[in-house]
């Protein structure tokens, strides 16, 4: 499969991914100052292209077990028209990817079809992802979790999704792609964005000297959904969710 690719610096996608709420736009915003290319984006940054091949659940579902090769053959056409477009000029930009939140759910894939990929995986904190109002994560991929959501606003279903689809995605992260793989801790990066951005510049193998991270910092705001969860009752949750969210490191 990885023999179709481009060689040189433009084979090796740089892609960003997590539950939907979790953050990826700013994320995806520091990789274009960085120069990167992401192919045409929504308001939120996400990948339209890959939006439209990959956002339909009902038909990964139909296919990742038993029909693994339209999944890949997916990818070859996204690949190729991320490299071959008009916008993508090679001289403007020092590498490509993509972010779209859902792309957690396709790393499995992504390892095997890609010869090299940095992978960053953006997480924040369960409980304000649990009072999110963007649950569509929850309602088109929770049952791959075997997590059934109510018709109704439903945090303890939203924090199971939360903490099973992010354990499952650090834990193949860390276990296919090794130190291409970067988990980005959305709370930390508001707290201390110049930190973070050093490192997320380091693991793109990038020379520091050529950036400003007090200009990129600037990017970074923290925003009005900030620590919501402190708005709700919490009683709604037992000890045992709590240490989910503890188990991914945040604190209650």
């Amino acid at each position: 499969m990885a023999d179709n690719h481009s060689e040189g610096i433009f084979s090796e996608p740089v892609v960003i991914g997590g539950v939907g709420g979790s953050g990826t736009r700013v994320v995806a915003e520091l990789l274009k100052e960085l120069g990167y290319y992401l192919g045409p984006l929504n308001h939120s940054n996400d990948n339209i292209e890959f939006g439209r091949q990959f956002g339909q659940s009902e038909w990964f579902k139909e296919n990742y077990k038993n029909n693994k090769q339209a999944i890949f053959e997916r990818l070859k056409i996204f690949e190729e028209g991320m490299l071959k477009s008009p916008d993508f000029n090679h001289s403007n930009y020092i590498g490509w990817g993509w972010k779209n939140p859902p792309t957690h759910i396709y790393i499995e894939f992504l390892n095997k079809y890609f010869k090299k990929i940095k992978y960053i995986h953006v997480i924040r904190h369960g409980l304000e992802m649990a009072y999110s109002g963007n649950q569509n994560q929850l309602s088109h991929w929770g049952d791959l979790y075997n997590i059934k959501p109510s018709s109704k606003v439903d945090p303890k279903s939203s924090l199971q999704y939360w903490f099973a689809s992010n354990e499952k995605a650090i834990r193949l992260g860390q276990e296919l792609f090794n130190h291409n793989f970067l988990l980005i801790n959305f709370n930390h990066l508001c707290v201390n964005p110049q930190k973070e951005i050093s490192r997320l510049i380091k693991f793109l193998e990038l020379d520091q000297s050529n950036f400003n991270i007090e200009q990129l910092a600037m990017l970074i705001h923290h925003p009005k959904s900030w620590e919501r969860y402190k708005q709700h009752d919490l009683s709604i949750f037992t000890e045992d969710d709590f240490d989910l969210v503890r188990k991914l490191g945040f604190e209650i």
